[in-house]
């Protein structure tokens, strides 16, 4: 991202080999269904045509405008053999001169696909068909699996904890399959103990220069880029325990993938005489440039297929008199085909355009420039098709956003609902405000309390805020009620099941042992989800009821619960080390054991004396109290900080009720009920489910944290510092937590149990509404996903969305977040009257209350970059399914725990799936950078874009498209080829598109 978008995209297509844009025929259907503005189109053209050398008789607008708009396929880049003469000759119909090529032009032919850092093994399975590369990725990712492995698998590899390498290199030594297939792993290992000296070994023998080794790394790093991207993550991830515990790097990852690359490149060596370096590389091809070329253009899949025969077998028989001979017709015949290829792609143009007799006219220079300029174009066509489609989706948002004042309300409204941006969050919003007198905002579904939450019976930590935060504050969920004997029946049964999925055994005694079980959950989620949900639900009841810890421990609260912690662990001890049980020992002997580990108390204690224990057994329990179980003051220390992060000061809770509520608006006219509307997706057998949860909340539900704002937002405590701060909430206002369920558009309220007598008589009118909203979303959302179920009332259209949660063959049980498009930074009334089909998010923000724009930069800073993000990976993912995304769920498998392969042996799939961004093979998410709007004065705003340096290179290197829509003066400001471009509002369009998107 700090490059330009179109650098940025080059660059990707260049490492990854994919696509930036989407091909030019989807792109002709998406102007053919009136996606794309033809003249945004046509400006792009001009624009590109400013910096080109016009060409006599040649309308070029027109010419580049049939490229775009009636030719499918590319015309390519100018051909490799063939000159602008040979195309010339073909056009008018005459003979190809003859012309010979030497062996230093064959050997820059090879050398093309040479570029500097391009790994070694790579080259010659272009030039000798071998498969180095694939039998190194195999290798790698075998021993990526057996490493990073989170408990699917039995066997993990030994000696995890000293690290990747270390643990590797150890089991690598040993390993026979690699030996007797003859990679000597071990002689290249003893060179040196650290990956960065194997690193540099290992370079040095391949004859890298070291000004390539950055490119060399590049090169190996992005061979499986899903691998390496999550070991990049995991180094940084510092909160997470398996990283912790079995700690791995790039460093560690790149050695190992030299050491195996050298130790293949030896072995083919050995054994079919190939190059073993790079030196080696530059005298094959230096003396045998016709052979090298040969092999390029047979194993690089550039071959004649007529021809393809008689080159493998010349090549075959390595024999230079046979490849001297069979050369010259080669490369005439490849000549004449380049050629031939090229004239007819420029004449089925000049014919479309209208200019078939001009083509033929021109001159060989003017073929020249003509090819080459088609190149050019070719190579940015797909950034003028990006900007003409936003600039149709743009246009129509512009006109439809509504400028005017809104009218004052004439009483409170009966809820407000605090919902999140997310953009599936604007059907259920638009259906309640019709339903019932709601008013409704926008805010990122952490609602601005950034946690770490442990839930209960959790012993880990889960952050709920996005990536770019990290929380302070600790928030503990406490049960106040549960059933012992439910709970305990579930857990036996569950811990039943997972030992035996975990035995060597598990193929041929699972089903038998547990078949009731296993066969009532394969039929029941297949054939009858809803109702086998139902039914299952009574084995695992709900969990209990609960409440949050979110004040502050005292100090004596926090030593309290040390002591407690630490007389515990001295009993446990003293069963374990001793033998001895709990009823033998007193209160004050496990009182005087803790004074003496640490260290406040000296001679003999009454336990020892109670036990006969002499001196030097009670010292050495004292120091296994003191080290194993670590009762000590260092510890002590470490557990009282610990504590210490535990829930909120009253500073911290005044301040993100009110920076929440202030940052959309809400200050003012509360209703009686506030609804925080956290938000989450449920489905069955989906790794993909927290692609689906809030991003906001890092991919988790967003419920914890609407308890936790509702929980702090309810005390009087709170609320008597707020209205001192300006923010009156008034006595009846209550807010209450809520869960909107994505897949299946309910919202469930929570707590309720807390909510005050005089607000009970409310409930079923609100449940009621929520109900109703709820059953029309679903039946605007359901037609997208099952066309024949268009037209189905509301009732059915909530079936099946719950069916679609309970179903575990169900591969697209909701859209989520695809098709986004849209990010509204600003008041309701501005989108209050369009439809915008679940496409844009929806920030509230109130400039009026944020004269310093420190509100707005908050709001650019946190949730813009996330729905940048996640407009970005919906982008690529869609442009370029295969590389950039993660493919068809089907051929899915979950690896280690961690991770999606394609099969049972790939590369880590990165990005979202194809159901997630394609309907039946084609684009469903219309790939455009995120559109974002801001409801502000233009000096406000454009201060606030410059004053966060993240989202100020977004916007200059054009990753986002920026439009500030100045309410005080009715113009829009957009940036656009690198300023600020006035455009005036206008009155409302009042076109077909627009009455359809307003209605």
């Amino acid at each position: 991202e700090h490059l330009p978008f179109d650098q940025a995209v080059a660059m990707g297509e260049r490492l990854f080999r994919a696509r930036g844009y989407l091909p030019r025929a989807l792109q002709q259907r998406q102007l053919a269904a009136g996606k794309v503005d033809r003249a945004a189109l046509a400006d792009q053209v001009t624009h590109f045509l400013a910096g080109q050398p016009a060409i006599a008789g040649l309308d070029l607008e027109r010419l580049l405008m049939t490229l775009l708009t009636e030719i499918e396929m590319p015309i390519g880049a100018p051909p490799a053999l063939a000159h602008a003469s040979d195309i010339h000759a073909v056009l008018a119909g005459h003979a190809l001169p003859p012309r010979e090529m030497g062996g230093a032009a064959l050997a820059s032919q090879v050398g093309a696909d040479m570029p500097p850092g391009r790994p070694l093994y790579a080259i010659v399975d272009m030039l000798f068909g071998t498969e180095i590369g694939a039998t190194l990725d195999e290798l790698v990712i075998k021993s990526c699996l057996d490493f990073f492995d989170e408990g699917q698998s039995v066997w993990q590899m030994p000696g995890r904890e000293k690290g990747l390498f270390a643990a590797w290199s150890a089991v690598a030594r040993r390993n026979l399959r690699l030996f007797i297939r003859g990679l000597h792993i071990k002689r290249i290992l003893a060179v040196d103990d650290t990956p960065e000296g194997i690193i540099s070994h290992v370079m040095d023998e391949l004859g890298v220069s070291e000004d390539d080794w950055m490119n060399h790394f590049t090169c190996e790093l992005t061979r499986l880029h899903g691998w390496a991207g999550f070991i990049r993550w995991r180094a940084g991830a510092k909160h997470y325990h398996w990283a912790r515990h079995y700690p791995a790097d790039l460093v560690d990852y790149l050695a190992i993938r030299l050491v195996l690359g050298l130790a293949l490149l030896r072995e083919h060596a050995e054994r079919k005489g190939t190059p073993a370096n790079l030196a080696d590389l530059a005298r094959f091809v230096e003396s045998h440039p016709a052979e090298a070329y040969l092999r390029r253009e047979f194993h690089g899949g550039h071959v004649l297929p007529e021809m393809a025969h008689a080159v493998e077998d010349a090549i075959a028989a390595r024999r230079p008199a046979r490849i001297a001979r069979l050369l010259p017709q080669y490369l005439a015949r490849k000549r004449e085909h380049e050629a031939q290829r090229h004239a007819a792609a420029l004449r089925r143009l000049a014919i479309c355009a209208g200019m078939a007799d001009a083509l033929h006219r021109l001159a060989p220079d003017d073929v020249a420039r003509l090819t080459a300029m088609l190149a050019r174009f070719e190579q940015e066509e797909g950034g003028m098709w990006l900007g003409a489609l936003e600039a149709h989706y743009m246009g129509r948002l512009l006109h439809g956003l509504d400028l005017a004042r809104p009218a004052p309300r004439e009483k409170r409204p009966f809820a407000q609902v605090m919902f999140c941006i997310d953009v599936r969050s604007e059907r259920i919003r638009r259906h309640l405000e019709k339903v019932g007198d709601y008013q409704t905002f926008g805010i990122a579904g952490f609602f601005g309390v950034p946690v770490s939450f442990i839930g209960l019976e959790k012993g880990s930590e889960t952050h709920l805020c996005p990536v770019v935060a990290s929380p302070k504050n600790v928030v503990l969920e406490l049960a106040i009620a549960r059933s012992i004997d439910d709970e305990a029946f579930v857990s036996t049964l569950e811990q039943v099941f997972h030992e035996l999925k975990a035995s060597v055994l598990s193929p041929f005694i699972t089903v038998e042992a547990i078949g009731l079980l296993f066969g009532l959950d394969m039929f029941g989620k297949s054939l009858a989800p809803l109702a086998y949900a139902r039914w299952r639900q009574r084995l695992h009841p709900d969990k209990p009821d609960s409440r949050l810890l979110l004040d502050k421990l005292s100090r004596e609260q926090a030593e309290s619960i040390i002591r407690s912690l630490q007389r515990a662990m001295i009993v446990k001890a003293v069963g374990r080390e001793l033998d001895i049980q709990r009823e033998a020992i007193t209160d004050e002997m496990i009182r005087e054991l803790r004074e003496a580990a640490l260290g406040n108390h000296t001679g003999a204690t009454g336990f020892a004396r109670a036990f006969r224990l002499d001196a030097e057994a009670e010292a050495r329990f004292i120091e296994r109290l003191r080290t194993v179980y670590r009762i000590n003051r260092g510890y002590a220390q470490i557990q009282l900080e610990r504590l210490g992060r535990i829930g909120f000061t009253l500073d911290e809770q005044v301040h993100f009720v009110g920076q929440a509520l202030r940052s959309i608006g809400l200050v003012e006219d509360f209703s009686r009920f506030v609804l925080l509307a956290g938000h989450g997706s449920t489905s069955e057998n989906n790794p993909y489910e927290s692609a689906l949860d809030c991003g906001a909340c890092g991919g988790n539900h967003g419920i914890t944290n609407a308890r936790v704002l509702a929980q702090i937002a309810n005390k009087p405590a709170v609320r008597a510092r707020l209205r001192e701060q300006g923010v009156a909430i008034p006595d009846d206002t209550w807010f209450v937590p809520a869960f909107h369920n994505t897949t299946t558009d309910w919202i469930q309220l929570h707590d309720l149990d807390l909510l005050p007598p005089s607000h009970l008589v409310y409930v079923d009118r609100l449940s009621s509404n929520l109900q109703s909203a709820t059953r029309l979303s679903a039946a605007e959302r359901m037609p997208t996903l099952e066309p024949e179920s268009d037209g189905v009332d509301p009732a059915k259209a909530y079936r099946n969305a719950q069916r679609n949660a309970s179903d575990w063959s169900q591969v697209r049980p909701e859209w989520g977040l695809s098709r986004n498009t849209g990010f509204v930074i600003g008041r309701r009334h501005l989108t209050e009257q369009m439809n915008l089909e679940g496409r844009v998010f929806l920030q509230s923000y109130d400039y009026r209350l944020d004269s310093k724009g420190r509100l707005l930069e908050n709001i650019l800073a946190g949730p813009l970059v996330v729905g940048q993000w996640i407009n970005m990976e919906h982008y690529f993912s869609t442009v370029d399914n295969e590389h950039y995304g993660s493919g068809s769920k089907v051929y899915h498998n979950v690896a280690g725990r961690f991770g999606v392969m394609t099969g049972n042996l790939s590369d880590l799939r990165t990005g979202l799936p194809a159901q997630t961004v394609l309907k039946d093979g084609l684009p469903y998410h219309e790939p455009m950078r995120l559109l974002t709007f801001i409801d502000a004065p233009f000096d406000l705003a454009r201060r606030a874009i410059e004053g966060v340096v993240k989202v100020k290179n977004l916007v200059y290197n054009g990753w986002v498209r920026m439009a500030i829509v100045d309410p005080e003066t009715g113009i829009c400001h957009l940036y656009e080829d690198g300023g600020w471009r006035q455009q005036a509002m206008g009155t409302a369009d009042t076109s077909e598109e627009f009455k359809e998107l307003a209605a």
